[in-house]
């Protein structure tokens, strides 16, 4: 892989030599951002449109991150040496296909099969990616933290989008018709841009193993409460606003965008923070604790709309840092395929909890769906603090 800041070379062009497959690169990211976040005000209307309850509907999430992590096992599993570029426009082709199968979707199996091609997609550009734009790029951190900060946009645009759609219209086909248009833009991008002198997957030294020390399988428990929590809240913001404070379409999912900008924020500070070289355990564990109470205080305040829109904006601020403090944790000392393999376990996360989230919002009630991430938030700091206390014990 390309060293940071490594002079221009033949596999190492200069930036300027990639501005478009760059900004192709970013679109894609957007697009990734803005069906994520999506999910959250259109699965009320799919479990309405298809006759199954909402919390079946969450479904969806299930097999999304089913083909997301099946796809991304791939790439750092068989497709050694496979290119990147084309990677990516097969990841956009499965999106295309699977935002189509699920706006026009009339049984519920087929809006299950278009989120598991949607999924598969995901997990495609987000992995070719990472990779493309490393091998493309002189500041190869800088560049990566650039093309998550796109996710983010995308995160913010998203529930916009569908809000005003569905506010107005009711029209689940429209809010995916524009997803699908972004990545059709994306694709487009992706094939008029130049050619990189090098965008193959490099085999790795040492085979796919699992890790094998024990720091990086805690930071793969953190990791795995974590995707449950900030993906599970981002799906149901939109229906716990609706249902406690009355919220109309377009209000929850306005409240969503909020929550999706203050998570990105997160991810801002915590890049600020690692640059003055502090710890990253403290920062996690005081994340996660912001989160956990800025959670418990959004279950108290249901009713009052303002209240709750200020206590998820500070939950997703709090949430922000966790993904990157512990990604940086569990890489310490590791080789790179064992921090993959904790980077997938945390994904996993996101196979089961945000679907139970959905099960408890709908069986118990609002409130209680959302004290789920409280829930997590405490067994992750639980973790955390008796990691913290175990590496000072050792030092």
């Amino acid at each position: 892989m390309t060293a940071t800041n490594a002079p221009a070379s033949a596999d190492n062009p200069g930036t300027d030599d990639y501005r478009l497959l760059h900004a192709a690169s970013y679109m894609a990211f957007f697009c990734v951002g803005v069906y994520a976040a999506t999910f959250g005000p259109v699965l009320p209307f799919i479990a309405d449109d298809l006759g199954v309850s909402l919390d079946t509907a969450g479904l969806l999430l299930t097999v999304f991150f089913v083909g997301s992590i099946s796809a991304s096992g791939l790439i750092a599993l068989v497709l050694h040496g496979a290119d990147t570029r084309l990677l990516t426009a097969a990841g956009l082709l499965c999106i295309l296909g699977g935002v189509t199968m699920i706006a026009l979707a009339t049984t519920w199996p087929l809006a299950l099969a278009g989120g598991a091609l949607l999924g598969l997609g995901d997990g495609l550009v987000v992995a070719a990616l990472h990779i493309l734009i490393a091998v493309t790029s002189r500041d190869v951190p800088a560049a990566i933290n650039r093309l998550n900060l796109y996710f983010g946009f995308g995160a913010f645009a998203g529930p916009v989008w569908a809000g005003a759609i569905l506010a107005t219209a009711e029209d689940r086909e429209i809010v995916y018709a524009g997803v699908g248009a972004v990545a059709l833009v994306a694709l487009a991008m992706l094939f008029l841009a130049a050619a990189p002198a090098r965008t193959t997957i490099a085999s790795p030294d040492e085979g796919f193993r699992l890790p094998g020390h024990a720091t990086a399988w805690i930071m793969g428990v953190v990791l795995f409460l974590y995707v449950g929590a900030e993906f599970g809240l981002g799906s149901w913001f939109s229906t716990y606003v609706r249902e406690t404070a009355d919220a109309g379409v377009f209000t929850g999912a306005l409240l969503t965008s909020g929550y999706w900008a203050a998570l990105a924020g997160g991810r801002m500070v915590s890049g600020a923070y690692f640059a003055r070289g502090r710890d990253p355990s403290l920062l996690l564990a005081l994340s996660i604790a912001g989160a956990g109470a800025a959670s418990i205080v959004l279950a108290l305040t249901g009713g009052y709309i303002v209240a709750s829109a200020a206590a998820a904006f500070a939950v997703g601020l709090c949430l922000g840092p966790i993904w990157p403090a512990t990604v940086a944790i569990a890489s310490e000392g590791a080789i790179a395929s064992a921090t993959a393999a904790t980077v997938t376990m945390g994904n996993a996360g996101g196979i089961a909890i945000p679907w139970m989230q959905g099960k408890v919002l709908v069986g118990a009630g609002p409130d209680e769906g959302v004290l789920v991430t409280a829930v997590l938030c405490a067994v992750m700091l639980t973790v955390v603090l008796m990691f913290r206390a175990s590496r000072a014990r050792s030092a």
